[in-house]
């Protein structure tokens, strides 16, 4: 009879994959949160056309996750088929994406990010780990700026840094130590943000406020000219800026190049 009772259990709680991304459901969700820290839970329907283009970057994030960070897992649950966990979470639309840490249901983050798996895959592990990293050494250093297409660093610790650091779901923000700070050429106290486009790097000069920070790195982060696509869209247009010029043209046209360089020259007299 016990073991009847704990196959029933097993079955009861079976977690199966699908594209490397947990398949929730009503009998094991409770389990997914509670054995895992970080949890990345997708609301879909299958009639959903958003959710069908999202599904192979979806898998895609899962299987990258599952090399890099083991630790935070992907998981998609089927809303028409589990009415009674879409409803806990006021699902009103698909796809919904939540984030949960150490198994507290009770505070679902709303997913911020990006539809592509690098997107998804850089949310996340900004969302599982401190606000900002450390960076010590010359080398540590210059890797991060290498690896990043964007970082901002300073030299010391500031409440209104971490605080600019722990809203922004897209930059890696990083604190420096001295040899890290004499590498990058950083003052004592000073934040510098280094990119991979446009100038390089920018020095901010503004005052020792969270809203301030925030404006400058939102603003610098984003080159003069972009190319609007999926993945800058939500960056185009849910950021600070509200006013766009948009210029159709086809990379095959001749003129390309020549109207590409004449926007990145207009847009540096109009930059905020």
């Amino acid at each position: 009879m016990k073991a009847i009772i704990g196959l029933l259990a097993l079955v009861a709680a079976e977690i199966t994959t699908e594209g490397g991304v947990l398949v929730g459901t009503k009998e094991n969700f409770d389990e997914i949160l509670e054995n895992n820290d970080f949890v990345l839970v997708e609301f879909y329907a299958p009639w959903c056309g958003h959710c069908k283009s999202l599904a192979p970057e979806y898998e895609s994030a899962a299987g990258k996750l599952a090399e890099s960070n083991p630790e935070i897992k992907l998981v998609k649950i089927d809303a028409t088929e589990e009415g009674d966990i879409a409803g806990e979470f006021d699902v009103g639309g698909y796809p919904t994406l939540k984030f949960f840490k150490n198994g507290n249901r009770n505070n679902g983050i709303e997913y911020g990010g990006g539809r592509q798996a690098d997107d998804i895959v850089s949310w996340l592990i900004k969302k599982s780990g401190p606000a900002a990293i450390e960076l010590s050494g010359a080398d540590a250093a210059k890797a991060a700026v290498a690896d990043n297409d964007v970082i901002v660093v300073i030299n010391g610790k500031s409440d209104e840094f971490m605080a600019a650091a722990d809203s922004n779901d897209d930059v890696t923000f990083a604190i420096l130590d001295e040899e890290a700070a004499a590498e990058l050429k950083v003052d004592a106290g000073k934040i510098a943000l280094f990119k991979t486009f446009d100038d390089g790097r920018v020095d901010y000069t503004g005052a020792d406020s969270a809203d301030d920070i925030s404006a400058f790195v939102n603003s610098e982060s984003l080159p003069l000219v972009s190319e609007f696509n999926d993945e800058t869209a939500p960056k185009i247009f849910g950021g600070d800026i509200t006013q766009h010029v948009l210029l159709f043209a086809a990379k095959s046209d001749g003129t390309y190049d020549e109207n590409y360089a004449a926007m990145s020259t207009a847009a540096k007299d109009f930059k905020v």
